[in-house]
């Protein structure tokens, strides 16, 4: 990963390279900063692990029923570069590939800098009124259409967790990213149901249900405008899917959420 980066970056054998453990339980995930002439320089590197039955198997119980996993590294390297190249050939924003080394199952990419959605999310929850979130929940509305477009190309990403998508510059371009779980003709239904119900992960059980609302309502009318099936947002009120994020969503949030789903075409334009 070093030697890569230092030749990525054009850091000599004396410039200064600091490699950084970003991922969570699952991945494997590396920033890695190099320092030449004064000036800082950063890439990505994600390493595809065959998940172990340590990782695998307490994922597959939680999402028993409803959703199935790729855990072979190499399977999900090969979604990562496939869904990545294809969303880049159609114009969306997405972390540019540096390198790709099958061998080693690891991947570089440029290093998107930006704010994580979990942050506008957790603003929202901490909101008196609407009027003081209007810039996050437009963002949100445009995420909405991002998914819808994507979901018209027959791609489900498999992963839309906030913290997945990040919004960039004073223009807030929305970058999407971690596709090793996105598959062609996947679960469109997941994908609504993960971002809702992970948004609402951020909701503190004592602020009462208006930022589920807002949130739930602006992602929806997004997604719809953009085309998106209303179907699709009505499936993830199904208890098949609230039942998946119960464990750490709370339950009047999951409610809120799911029967703005189910009444999803009273909010379709």
């Amino acid at each position: 990963i070093e030697a890569f980066a230092r030749k990525t970056l054009s850091a000599g054998k004396d410039a200064k390279v600091e490699i950084e453990e970003i991922g969570g339980v699952l991945n494997d995930v590396y920033l890695i900063k190099a320092f030449v002439e004064g000036e800082e320089r950063k890439v990505v590197a994600k390493s595809f692990k065959d998940w172990s039955g340590f990782k695998w198997f307490p994922l597959t119980l939680w999402a028993f029923g409803t959703r199935t996993f790729a855990v072979l590294g190499r399977s999900r390297l090969e979604r990562e570069c496939a869904i990545n190249q294809m969303l880049y050939s159609k114009g969306f924003a997405v972390p540019k590939i540096l390198h790709v080394s099958h061998d080693e199952r690891l991947i570089f990419m440029e290093y998107v800098e930006g704010e994580d959605l979990d942050k506008a999310i957790k603003k929202i929850a901490g909101s008196k009124t609407a009027n003081e979130v209007k810039k996050e929940l437009a963002v949100i509305n445009r995420v909405g259409e991002k998914f819808a477009e994507v979901h018209a190309l027959g791609i489900a990403l498999g992963d839309t967790k906030p913290e997945n998508i990040v919004v960039v510059g004073r223009d807030g371009e929305i970058y999407m990213l971690d596709f090793e779980q996105a598959s062609r003709n996947g679960d469109k239904v997941w994908d609504i149901a993960e971002f809702l119900y992970y948004a609402g992960h951020h909701i503190p059980p004592f602020v009462g249900t208006r930022p589920a609302e807002i949130i739930a309502k602006a992602f929806i009318t997004g997604y719809l405008k953009a085309g998106g099936d209303v179907k699709i947002v009505k499936g993830a009120g199904n208890p098949k899917y609230t039942k998946v994020f119960s464990v750490f969503t709370f339950p009047h949030i999951i409610f809120v959420i799911s029967n703005i789903c189910r009444k999803a075409d009273k909010l379709k334009e």
